[in-house]
């Protein structure tokens, strides 16, 4: 059961479960659950004890019997799976990283995904562009002496 697979993981890591809590970013309640069998933790969680323990996610939903997925076979079928799954981006098999970011975008509401895209964006098109089109660098030209955009009288008598 997983309950006992993770209390035996975190046995051995000697790690308590406030300790493995805040390695994975949950209460200690939640680890508590989790071992006691009352509940399971959800996708962002399960990678997160992944990457804890050095084994697959597999492993802990008892789908293989092996702790890692590190060996050069395993790691091409996983290659195979995601392409299958058309987990890919440009010919790529998506990385642990962009699969994680993926997963939580769709778990987002709709304005906060139109929020994130939009961040995305605006950092994908400075990079490409490698403009300073920010209000930041009217203020943080380094051979800049004036203030701020305001030169007109009321900003030169104080008045603005």
């Amino acid at each position: 059961m997983f309950s006992e697979i993770l209390r035996d993981l975190r046995a051995r890591k000697r790690l308590s479960q406030k300790q493995l809590a805040e390695i994975v970013g949950v209460s200690p309640g939640n680890v508590s659950d989790w071992e006691s069998g009352k509940t399971k933790p959800g996708y962002v969680a399960l990678a997160a004890l992944s990457r804890c323990f050095e084994v697959s996610a597999d492993y802990l939903l008892e789908l293989t019997p092996e702790k890692t997925g590190e060996g050069e076979d395993e790691l091409r079928r996983l290659d195979e799976i995601k392409k299958e799954q058309g987990l890919l981006c440009d010919g790529s098999p998506l990385s642990s990283l962009e699969t994680d970011l993926v997963a939580m975008f769709r778990l987002l509401p709709s304005l906060e995904k139109e929020d994130v895209f939009d961040i995305v964006h605006l950092k994908y098109k400075r990079h490409v562009e490698k403009k300073r089109d920010s209000i930041f660098w009217t203020y943080a030209a380094e051979n800049d002496e004036r203030s701020g955009p305001a030169e007109d009288r009321e900003a030169r008598d104080g008045t603005a």
